[in-house]
């Protein structure tokens, strides 16, 4: 008989524990989300005394005149939501800190078109806070090439800045479509928040949760839809380099030891879209002898649309493309696959994404057009019938 209360009251603690723990996800989801969705309704009025309103034209094809006010509202989301479980944040203040000097020098590149040099040293500021100030940083890289893992040592702080710089610019340069960046960050973030359930590292929830709050209260009116066209707003410059930042900071959290909840190779996978769109790009562009960060329309999202897909289209198949990539890495480090197996899989994925994509053999490029046929709209070709 008493075995059997006791199994009973085992029974309800631990369902009190999951209430506990549902209740204070809900929570830290839902306070980013609200706080996102009324700075994205209180910034739009003041959005063009502002001048953050992004005009058509160029490589801009969009219609009408969209307020940029995500990034800063999403950054008033996240900053209170991480307020309410600031522990999960190693170096808080330096985290927050970071952030900031991103958005707020992402907002000026937004109003002014800052050079590209100032918005780097604005990069590199925010790395080195989180490396020199909270003490963030990669220390090894798990076993990609089997065997034992790959330490760093004294490479671990150039390391990591680099690899947050490729993050920052990766989601730079991936925003280009309605909901395209905002879904994959939403992705990444719901994998990273699953892997840590998956692993006993509850204690990154509060800051994935807000991650996931303040990016769902921007979707709300940034997927395309025919709903948020009279509220449409994008993230701009100051969303995408905080997204970029702050996922690469969680990432280097849950994936380093000493509570190791995902390997750095699955990283790899939970932002594979990205990573790929941005190295395909620059190996693209070196292959026709210009700067490797010189913007043009090749990217994933301006050949699908070349192709015919609507804007809400092209978002749908990031949504289920990141969403495979990132079931097929967490699902093979769960499984228990070695980490070298998982890496060659993503290498031979991310050259035949190149070779598809960015190569010009089987997508033929889009030719830039010559002065005499200025007036003539470019065209692509395939070696498939275009449906």
């Amino acid at each position: 008989m008493r075995r059997l209360n006791t199994e009973k009251s085992g029974h309800f603690l631990r369902l009190y524990n999951l209430e506990g723990i549902m209740s204070g996800i809900t929570i830290q989801i839902g306070l980013p989300l609200l706080v996102t969705i009324l700075f994205m309704f209180a910034l739009r009025p003041v959005a063009r005394g502002l001048g953050l309103i992004d005009k058509p034209g160029g490589r801009k094809t969009h219609i009408g005149e969209i307020p940029v006010i995500g990034g800063l509202a999403m950054t008033v989301g996240l900053v209170v939501g991480t307020l309410y479980g600031y522990q999960s944040v190693q170096g808080f203040p330096f985290f927050v800190t970071s952030v900031l000097v991103l958005v707020l020098i992402g907002a000026l590149d937004d109003r002014y078109d800052l050079p590209p040099s100032v918005r780097f040293l604005a990069q590199v500021c925010a790395c080195l806070l989180m490396v020199g100030g909270a003490g963030v940083s990669a220390r090894d890289l798990g076993a990609p090439f089997f065997g034992e893992a790959l330490e760093l040592g004294w490479g671990s702080v150039i390391f990591t800045v680099l690899i947050v710089l490729t993050a920052i610019n990766a989601f730079n340069m991936f925003d280009g479509s309605d909901g395209v960046a905002g879904i994959q960050a939403f992705i990444a973030s719901i994998f990273l928040g699953f892997a840590c359930v998956m692993s006993g590292a509850g204690q990154y929830l509060p800051i994935i949760a807000a991650l996931v709050g303040c990016i769902l209260g921007f979707l709300v009116f940034n997927w395309p839809s025919k709903r948020t066209k009279n509220v449409r707003a994008f993230m701009g410059d100051a969303g995408s380099t905080m997204l970029g930042f702050s996922l690469a900071w969680v990432s280097i959290e849950v994936s380093q030891e000493p509570v190791r909840a995902i390997s750095p190779v699955v990283i790899l996978w939970i932002f594979a879209l990205p990573i790929y769109d941005l190295f395909s790009s620059m190996v693209r562009r070196v292959s026709q002898g210009k700067s490797p960060f010189h913007a043009d329309s090749e990217h994933l999202h301006h050949i699908l649309r070349r192709f015919g897909y609507s804007s809400r289209r092209v978002a749908q198949i990031v949504l289920l493309t990141a969403t495979l990539f990132a079931a097929i890495g967490v699902a093979g480090h769960l499984n228990a696959i070695a980490d070298g197996w998982l890496f060659l899989g993503w290498m031979t994925l991310g050259i035949t994404y190149h070779v598809v994509f960015g190569s010009g053999l089987v997508i033929r490029r889009r030719q830039e057009p010559r002065e005499d046929q200025a007036a003539v709209s470019g065209k692509y070709r395939t070696i498939w019938k275009q449906r």
